[in-house]
């Protein structure tokens, strides 16, 4: 080392600041992240992209083929999920088990179906989501792919891990959780 160079040493009392579920709660409710998309993990608040075009439109292709086979108080778009004391992620496009009341914050519940729209969120969606939402036990979980144009589809989380999965392609159908009813994505 010569005298030009410093040397910095981490302060091991100093650590990041996290936040609880209820903590993140209490900051949407006061409108703190105003114009903001942000998901809690693990106590950490991660700001997201807003979403353009293509998977505004997929989101509300989704939204349209899941509403003609499901009543319309069981769907929901951008909603999050409360996973655990320090997750909150939020998802594209679900399906509900039942009409829910005015409850601003829902946990897994809840949920028979959530969808991840992946036109540029592929790695997040099957990296950092999967794993957490296996976890919490969210019963059926998809990702629709639009680069590989096809739908990965998880169910049946156990020790948490999805024991069924199996890829969709587009144009196959889709069998919706809590209906007799398949769509198909294109």
């Amino acid at each position: 080392m010569n005298d030009l160079s410093v040397k910095i040493v981490a302060d091991p009392s100093r650590s990041p600041g996290r936040f609880t579920t209820a903590e993140f709660r209490r900051m949407c409710d006061v409108d703190a992240f105003s114009g903001m998309r942000v998901e809690l993990v693990d106590g950490e608040i991660e700001r997201l992209n807003q979403p353009r075009n293509p998977h505004s439109k997929r989101q509300a292709q989704l939204l349209l083929r899941l509403g003609q086979v499901c009543p319309e108080a069981l769907l929901r778009v951008e909603i999050g999920i409360e996973l655990d004391e320090g997750t909150v992620l939020g998802c594209d496009v679900a399906v509900l088990r039942a009409p829910m009341d005015d409850r601003d914050w829902l946990d897994p519940s809840d949920f028979a179906l959530v969808v991840e729209v992946s036109v540029s969120t592929l790695a997040r969606d099957l990296g950092l989501k999967l794993p957490r939402y296996a976890a919490a036990g969210v019963e059926r979980y998809w990702v629709v792919d639009d680069a590989a144009m096809v739908v990965h589809v998880y169910g049946h989380p156990v020790d948490g891990e999805y024991r069924d999965t199996m890829i969709v392609r587009f144009g196959e159908p889709l069998t919706v959780p809590g209906t007799d009813a398949s769509i198909t994505i294109d």
